[in-house]
């Protein structure tokens, strides 16, 4: 039997923040979520954790951020209108981000007017955004709900393939339920090893589209951008490429 234990992230929700975010480019109202480090069972966990650390989730577009708890004067217990909650939670939010506020503007403005080293630093930060993002999701564990249905649909399996063989060939149950166990093995391990590609069509993909359709970004761009991507050594570039990502624009127009 396979024995799976250890220490997971364990995130629980603790309130709201108003800040700015770098996929919508404009403050938005984001959910806080408390990061613990508990010890698990088959990733299963009994408490919070010790305190690792906060996230700020954009209430809008999903995007994970690390947070600066003493960047607010508090939490908010519940999701008030942005203007309430910049003001209860962050009231210095427009002049932390005077400069990323002021380059959002411009884009919203003119993208196509934008100066050519401004075009290359928007597009190589919202790329390095969501680089970091398939850093972070690559270096931790967290099952999405394919696999744990998997899990679950495995347990299920070899449970119906012992009953059956009980009643029908108690002589086979042995090997049936090897045959049972590495059929079930298989498929999760199917399901674990098509997580990323998931998470890219899922989570990143649309992230990504969603930050530089205001640039409109030409094919050319995306390729030299990718490219210097590729010099630092940035595994999206391996994983993504400028087809996909025009793809990704152009599904968020329709």
């Amino acid at each position: 039997m396979i024995f799976v234990w250890g220490r997971k992230a364990v995130y629980t929700h603790a309130g709201y923040v108003a800040d700015f975010c770098p996929v919508c480019r404009a403050a938005r109202a984001f959910s806080v979520q408390r990061i613990g480090m508990a010890w698990h069972v088959y990733y299963l966990t009994i408490s919070k954790g010790e305190l690792a650390g906060y996230q700020r989730t954009c209430c809008d577009c999903g995007m994970a951020l690390p947070m600066e708890v003493g960047h607010y004067t508090q939490l908010s217990a519940e999701q008030l209108p942005l203007v309430q909650l910049e003001q209860t939670t962050n009231p210095h939010l427009s002049i932390r981000h005077a400069d990323a506020l002021a380059a959002a503007a411009r884009l919203r403005e003119a993208p196509l007017l934008l100066d050519e080293s401004e075009r290359r630093r928007q597009l190589d930060a919202a790329l390095r955004l969501q680089a970091d993002a398939l850093d972070e999701f690559e270096a931790t564990t967290r099952l999405d709900r394919e696999v744990w249905w998997t899990i679950g649909g495995a347990f299920a399996f070899c449970a119906l393939v012992l009953a059956a063989l009980r009643q029908q060939a108690p002589e086979n149950m042995d090997t049936g339920f090897i045959i049972a166990f590495f059929l079930s093995l298989g498929a999760v391990a199917w399901q674990l090893s098509q997580m990323g590609e998931r998470f890219l069509q899922r989570g990143l993909l649309p992230k990504l589209a969603r930050s530089l359709a205001p640039l409109q970004p030409s094919a050319a761009e995306l390729d030299e951008a990718f490219e210097r991507m590729r010099e630092q050594g940035r595994k999206l570039a391996k994983r993504v490429d400028s087809a996909r990502v025009q793809q990704a624009i152009a599904a968020l127009r329709n």
